[in-house]
């Protein structure tokens, strides 16, 4: 795992988390409109450009957030953001509550299980991903059933040296994934954002309300996963401020 900073240590930190294939450069386009906080942007096991290793599960990944945090920013974040995959870290992040983080911000965190469609839905991420490697398209049609009609966009920002064992136990500890009750205990505030095309996070955020009462909820419509985040970087950062200085 890599962590890459920008700003001045001594504004309030903000800890980006990508999604499962993505790497630090999902992040970039939204600095410009953050120079007020000290961005730390985490790049998961398995998703960097110059460090080698693979993406084991999510518990791991906390941990090694857990332990940077702890060493580097006295064991508090003010704000935390989780794209997808980022997203289960996230909560996973809260739930152990051994760092402290004052405002959450989750963008469509997968937190279901997937049942009988767990492994043929590893297996499609899997294939897509070797496809980009190859240079083979992915069928339009198969591509926006799952990210949201009109997210066709969304491939560009996978990335192809990402292996097909990260994606494959990326993608478990998706849909695998187990919401810990100590969640109850996480009682700062929290927003859960998902666009009106993705079918996933829908559930997601239904289930999150249970054990996070005080959580916010925000739909953009005619928006695919990540759409708003690699389309819309003005208006996503825009509306990440005004949550952050609430």
């Amino acid at each position: 795992m890599k962590f890459l900073t920008y700003g001045n240590k001594t504004n309030k930190s903000l800890l980006l988390i990508h999604g499962m294939a993505n790497t630090s450069d999902l992040f970039i386009p939204l600095l410009k409109y953050l120079k007020e906080y000290y961005v730390i942007i985490c790049e998961l096991d398995g998703h960097s450009k110059t460090e080698s290793g693979d993406f084991i599960s999510v518990e791991i990944e906390a941990e090694k957030i857990e332990k940077y945090v702890d060493e580097n920013l006295g064991g508090r974040l003010h704000g935390l953001l989780g794209f997808s995959l980022g997203g289960t870290i996230a909560v996973e992040i809260i739930s152990r509550g051994k760092i402290e983080v004052e405002k959450t911000f989750l963008d469509a965190a997968f937190v279901i299980k997937m049942g009988i469609m767990t492994y043929p839905f590893k297996l499609m991420f899997q294939g897509a991903i070797c496809c980009i490697k190859k240079g083979i398209s992915i069928p339009k049609i198969l591509v926006e059933s799952i990210m949201g009609k009109g997210n066709y966009g969304i491939i560009d920002t996978l990335y192809k040296g990402v292996t097909l064992r990260t994606v494959g136990n990326a993608a478990l500890a998706c849909y695998k994934y187990t919401i810990k009750e100590e969640l109850n205990n996480y009682h700062n505030p929290i927003v859960f954002w998902h666009g009106e095309n993705e079918p996933y996070p829908v559930k997601s955020a239904k289930l999150l309300k249970k054990y996070l009462p005080q959580m916010k909820k925000r739909v953009y419509k005619g928006i695919g996963h990540g759409q708003m985040l690699h389309e819309h970087v003005g208006e996503y950062a825009k509306r990440l401020n005004e949550f952050m200085s609430r």
